[in-house]
């Protein structure tokens, strides 16, 4: 059953691949939980790494809301090679980043006056 779920969780976070096609990932962490209701909570150490690409993200804490679709990373976030909707950002850091796998959008916050530093390539 968690086996399955976590294969169904890849595929949403593949939908948020920025990408047509279908990509995989593996993440990494000292604790994960899934639900039910099919949300999945990932605490400590968190690394998220596609198996066909570049892509890397690293935060304190993952959280994935199937109902909202809608992934978080919390806590010293840092992501490599992210790309979306035409915009190719080579790396990026804050507090907080909030993925909405439905629509490949993004949002980044930091906190306590920090800023969200990126470095860009058009």
């Amino acid at each position: 059953m968690k086996s399955l779920f976590f294969a169904s969780f890849l595929f949403l976070l593949a939908e948020f691949a920025f990408a047509e096609e279908l990509t995989n990932y593996t993440i990494t962490s000292d604790s994960q939980i899934n639900t039910i209701e099919g949300d999945l909570e990932v605490i400590g150490n968190v690394v998220i790494k596609s198996n066909s690409g570049n892509f890397e993200a690293y935060s304190d804490k993952l959280s994935f809301d199937k109902d909202d679709k809608s992934l978080k990373l919390i806590g010293n976030v840092y992501v490599k090679n992210l790309e979306s909707e035409g915009i190719a950002i080579k790396e990026t850091s804050g507090d907080e980043l909030t993925i909405l796998t439905d629509k490949g959008l993004f949002e980044f916050k930091s906190q306590n006056k920090n800023r969200v530093t990126t470095k860009i390539k058009f």
